[in-house]
């Protein structure tokens, strides 16, 4: 039935668009890792755009992912948005390194699962490569990959903007960015600083301790060597206090306080087939438990987390005639040190290492119209636990192992329009040092690494068809994955002591479909006019581990049957105005409430509306105004965490 809708609305919309064909033209370079034009990839690519950051509601990109309907969004109060959900895969809710969704930034590891810790008005773009992607960023790439790609000055010259933001629940925001280019300078600065009171959620009033305050400051200088050799350093300094932490309805805490800074570095060496990067990335986050006395002044407990990740990657072009080869390598560090002041660490600290090789070939072949695409990965991993003050009887221990990983596509062009896709491949997650190598005690409790894990894998395949036409996008693909070799955390009773074991994953397949047309054409207006849509329909999403299924249930939780965005783009070349849905279909969740007690129930659907608009009355001036929760919605990300009211924020910018 899918397939049959969307041929038919293609079919009548193309009927009406002019002969003329066009060819699709945007680049990415998630997907291969070097820029290519989205129509010649056989991979699935999902591109969330300058124009619609810059009409987007969003704060920052974890709004931007929610407001993408990609899949499960786990979205809290304060700052908190992590649990991305790409085919059934997720990234973990605190840990980098546990995830089956890599998050990056420009193409390196993140440090980070929190994408509320990303500023909106430092992005340029996001890419989101779904499907297998191990072959060129190795673990955690089952679902696929984000790459948050930020700004730069791209155009010549000197410009900026200063602007001032205002808005619900006493919202503040200051802002200032700066884009200097002169051969062969380039330079770029962002500044910001926001703050933010208790929201109000419908049918519970006002939510206490859900404000926030937060600074940003990105700055990245460029220096072209001499032609096609460019040499930059990017700098990201994100901090955010008095972040609320006000448990879920059914406990709520008025106390809780968190703390998180994230510091980043980028150098970058890129020429027309060599590229180079180092990166290093400093991720703190504190957890203030408020005292017996209610205030979060002077805190019952303090718990730290510092998480140090840096790489260096390399790649090579080897262009043959219109095919290429790829070679890379790839290493990548993972610190993290745990710390309490009312006693021991709750875990130890840990140190991983990732060293990778990579090559993925590309053929051309009957004259451009079929392409294909395949590609080998070998990773070898050390992972450590490290003696770490406080946890006694800690036994400091190493566990090394390596993994094979492969991927293959192939596209092939009907016609310049229409276009068929296919590909298959593996991807991994790389046990954990914890889960590897631990044997230590928290809490009273023992845990336990089994050195003899494997990593978890999955298999994938996917089939897809294009058509583009003038100002026509559509898509459909039907996706389907093999999850293998879970890593379950599990009470052993021999040993008394937690301990892991791989058992059977999962299946899961379904229909992804995108579909947007520009209509200024056919009812003759001078303005932008494109309705647009996207939704995931999950076919099917099982678990084959039996002992989840005694618990929970064959259906996997945490997976939305239904998502989906739609609405309308208008705009001309002074004023812009978007209006979007969101829609969350009911998926299966645990209910942690006492009455609860851990078991799955249905959480429901919901569907929110946001409108934004601009409006430049002048070249240097620009004016804007949105509604998130447009109908005034009560909704939730997270079951008993309810979203705010319908909310109102307006700005103005004086743009050079």
């Amino acid at each position: 039935m899918p397939f049959a809708i969307f041929f038919l609305i293609s079919f009548l919309f193309s009927s009406n668009a002019s002969a003329e064909e066009t060819k699709l033209d945007e680049i990415v370079v998630s997907a291969t890792r070097i820029e290519e034009p989205k129509s010649d990839l056989p991979y699935s690519v999902r591109i969330i755009t300058e124009r619609d950051i810059k009409t987007s509601v969003a704060k920052n990109a974890g709004d931007l992912i929610a407001e993408s309907a990609l899949g499960h969004v786990h979205k809290y109060p304060g700052l908190s948005t992590s649990r991305i959900g790409l085919r059934g895969f997720d990234t973990d809710l605190f840990d980098d390194i546990k995830s089956r969704v890599l998050i990056l930034i420009n193409g390196n590891r993140a440090g980070t699962v929190n994408f509320a810790t990303i500023p909106k008005n430092d992005i340029e773009r996001i890419e989101i490569v779904k499907g297998p992607a191990s072959v060129l960023y190795g673990s955690s790439a089952m679902g696929g990959v984000i790459n948050i790609i930020t700004k730069k000055a791209n155009n010549e010259g000197v410009n900026g903007s200063v602007g001032i933001e205002a808005g619900s629940w006493g919202f503040i925001k200051t802002m200032a960015e700066l884009k200097i280019k002169k051969e062969p300078f380039d330079f770029y600065l962002s500044a910001s600083r926001s703050s933010i009171d208790d929201y109000s959620a419908k049918y519970y009033g006002k939510i206490e301790n859900t404000g926030y305050d937060e600074e940003f400051l990105s700055a990245r200088f460029g220096y072209n060597i001499f032609k096609n050799h460019h040499i930059s350093l990017g700098f990201q300094h994100w901090k955010g206090w008095d972040i609320g932490s006000p448990g879920a309805r059914y406990e709520p805490d008025i106390d809780d306080k968190k703390e998180i800074e994230r510091n980043r570095i980028e150098i970058n060496y890129k020429t027309e087939n060599f590229n180079a990067n180092y990166y290093f990335n400093n991720d703190r986050r504190e957890n203030y438990e408020g005292s017996q006395t209610g205030k979060w002044e002077t805190p019952g407990e303090i718990s730290m987390t510092k998480t140090k990740t840096q790489g260096l990657s390399i790649l090579k072009i080897l262009p043959i005639d219109e095919h290429r080869i790829l070679i890379g390598g790839q290493w990548d560090r993972i610190n993290i040190k745990s710390s309490r002041n009312t006693g021991s660490p709750y875990n130890p600290k840990s140190q991983y290492d990732s060293y990778g090789l990579f090559t993925e070939g590309r053929l051309s072949l009957l004259e451009k119209k079929l392409i294909i695409h395949a590609g080998l990965r070998y990773d070898y991993f050390e992972n450590k636990i490290l003696s770490t003050e406080g946890i006694k009887n800690l036994k400091p221990r190493e566990e090394n192992l390596d993994n094979f990983t492969f991927r293959g596509g192939l596209l092939y062009k009907i016609t310049e329009n229409l276009h068929i896709k296919s590909n298959a491949g593996t991807a991994f997650r790389v046990p954990t040092p914890e889960e590897l190598a631990s044997d230590f005690i928290s809490g009273g409790k023992r845990y336990i690494g089994n050195s003899q894990l494997k990593p978890e894998k999955s298999a994938s395949y996917e089939i897809g068809i294009s058509y583009t036409k003038e100002s026509l996008k559509s898509e459909i693909t039907f996706f389907h994955s093999k999850f293998k070799n879970k890593i379950l955390r599990y009470e052993d009773t021999i040993l008394n002591a937690y301990t892991y074991k791989n058992v059977d994953g999962a299946t899961i397949q379904g229909f992804e479909g995108e579909f947007s047309y520009e209509l200024s054409q056919i009812l003759g207006v001078k303005f932008l006019l494109e309705p647009f849509a996207n939704f995931i329909y999950h076919t099917r999403y099982v678990s084959k581990d039996e002992t989840e299924i005694s618990k929970y249930g064959k259906t996997l939780t945490y997976i939305p049957k239904w998502t989906g965005a739609f609405g309308m783009k208008v705009g001309q070349e002074n004023w812009d105005l978007r209006l979007i849905g969101n829609y969350m279909g009911d998926e299966k969740v645990i209910d942690w409430s006492p009455s609860g007690k851990g078991k799955v129930v249905t959480k429901g659907d919901f569907t929110v509306f946001t409108l934004n608009t601009s409006y430049r009355p002048i070249k240097n001036f620009e004016i804007t105004a949105s509604i998130e929760n447009l109908f005034d919605r009560a909704y939730e990300y997270v079951q008993y965490y309810p979203m705010p009211r319908r909310t109102f924020t307006a700005g103005m910018k004086w743009i050079f």
